[in-house]
């Protein structure tokens, strides 16, 4: 799950408030998601408190995270434990830095690992990344590499398979190798949606072992029609859902739903 807008932190004051500088359209209906989204979790103060326990900064959020920004997140909510994923802008230029890179985007990484310290975050997750950077063994030991700069376990997300096979993580057997690997690693079950609708194959037993397995750290939930990685909310429940019970009780779950749209469907 993103965070709101980076570009502009709120907070409740009496004090009266200052003039605002004009912000653009995307930014705006940004904010008026979120405020959406947080009146509908508002109505149940249980399913609140669990919800913004602990959020995620995401490449989706349009903001630069800044160590400013960090700082006054951490001022707003005090009670959220919030952590990074994936190639989240932290640098003014944004970078496609996953782990198979880790050695070419080396100053974004530097970046995230002081912003993710900067924050507390108890652990970070990344993409495994493209073939064209490292080979899936490299890629591992950069998630070794990554967790000793960011101090904190650093968890590896695979992909699904693509016209061309580009990613590293993007089969049942290279998932298999990740699970047997010993490093830590986040389970995004709509990459898996995809995985076994364009490989015909669902790998029950081996997902149910990699879910509840202490090494996995995070799981990401969204809804597809096993085509592209659409970001849906859940609405319906998928072949996967009778396996959640399976999770690791550690592991933390995160929606990953676009509350903002709606993709339409045939």
């Amino acid at each position: 799950m993103g965070v709101p807008s980076f570009t502009e932190v709120n907070t409740m004051s009496p004090e009266k408030p200052r003039p605002r500088a004009k912000r653009c359209g995307v930014e705006f209906e940004e904010e008026r998601a979120w405020v959406t989204f947080y009146r509908r979790v508002g109505r149940d103060t249980a399913i609140a408190s669990e919800v913004l326990a602990q959020l995620e900064a995401v490449p989706q959020n349009l903001g630069v995270l800044t160590e400013a920004v960090a700082d006054s997140l951490l001022a707003a909510f005090p009670r959220v434990r919030f952590r990074l994923h994936a190639n989240v802008r932290v640098l003014p230029t944004h970078r496609v830095a996953d782990l198979s890179g880790y050695r070419s985007h080396a100053e974004w990484f530097r970046q995230a690992a002081r912003i993710s310290q900067r924050l507390g975050a108890p652990a970070y997750t990344a993409h495994s990344g493209s073939r064209s950077e490292s080979a899936l063994g490299e890629m591992l030991d950069n998630a070794s590499r990554c967790a000793d700069l960011f101090e904190c376990p650093v968890g590896v997300e695979g992909q699904y398979p693509a016209t061309g096979n580009p990613w590293c993580v993007s089969s049942w057997a290279e998932y298999r190798q990740l699970f047997e690997s010993g490093v830590p690693y986040a389970i995004d079950l709509s990459h898996i949606r995809i995985l076994a609708a364009r490989s015909g194959v669902r790998d029950n037993s081996l997902l149910q072992e990699m879910l509840a397995c202490e090494r996995c750290i995070e799981v990401h939930v969204s809804d597809n029609d096993g085509q592209g990685d659409w970001h849906q909310v859940c609405e319906q429940p998928t072949w996967w859902f009778p396996l959640l019970h399976r999770i690791n009780p550690k592991a933390v779950v995160f929606s990953e739903g676009d509350h903002r749209r709606r993709r339409a469907t045939p």
